[in-house]
């Protein structure tokens, strides 16, 4: 894991059911623990290149970035293909039918990823099926969970784990529906790039 592909995950489409935890009421807290962090990039503005000729998916990528501007901490800017940091685009088939997958280039330091560029591909077939969130009882499918797998990867791209169940997170919620970051991811993602400029 020295200077090369630092990281790799790739999401079931079975376990995003559960994973995936997107909007509505969850249980109520005393205080709000942050969303595990597995790294961060060199700085806390991230170029972003769409690599997709079709409008439909350069529209799931626009709106999924613009949800997730509002973070507080990073911002996502749009620029070349030769000098994105984040190279976003959709394929027909990912290994083991995933919504989602995201690659990292860079290194470790401290245990943790220093990301160069990360690829982020979305499962074209997969990423629009409905997905039912047990908790919160709601099912979500069609336009809605493109932009929400879209969300997921670029979230967990710019450094948040989704491995750790948590209710309160977006990308670790386990069965629980919220529409966009939490306070809890706010506060990963916060803490992530605190000692970056």
């Amino acid at each position: 894991m020295k200077n090369s592909l630092i990281k790799k995950i790739a999401v079931s489409g079975a376990v995003v059911v559960g994973m995936f935890a997107f909007g509505g009421a969850t249980p109520a807290s005393a205080s709000i623990l942050a969303t595990p962090y597995t790294g961060h990039f060199t700085s806390r503005t991230v170029t972003y290149h769409i690599n997709s000729s079709s409008k439909h998916w350069q529209k799931v990528w626009t709106k999924a970035i613009h949800k997730l501007n509002n973070n507080g901490t990073v911002k996502l800017k749009a620029t070349s293909k030769k000098k994105a940091k984040m190279t976003l685009t959709t394929v027909a088939k990912l290994k083991g039918n995933s919504p989602w997958d995201v690659s990292w280039n860079g290194k470790e330091k401290n245990g943790l990823g220093i990301y160069r560029h990360a690829s982020l591909k979305l499962n074209r077939k997969v990423c629009v099926k409905k997905a039912y969130f047990e908790k919160s009882n709601k099912t979500v499918g069609g336009k809605t969970m493109e932009t929400i797998n879209a969300m997921g990867v670029i979230a967990v791209g710019l450094g948040l784990d989704q491995n750790t169940a948590g209710n309160d997170s977006f990308v670790n919620g386990f069965g629980w529906w919220h529409s966009n970051l939490t306070k809890a991811d706010k506060l990963g993602l916060a803490k992530a790039y605190a000692n970056v400029k």
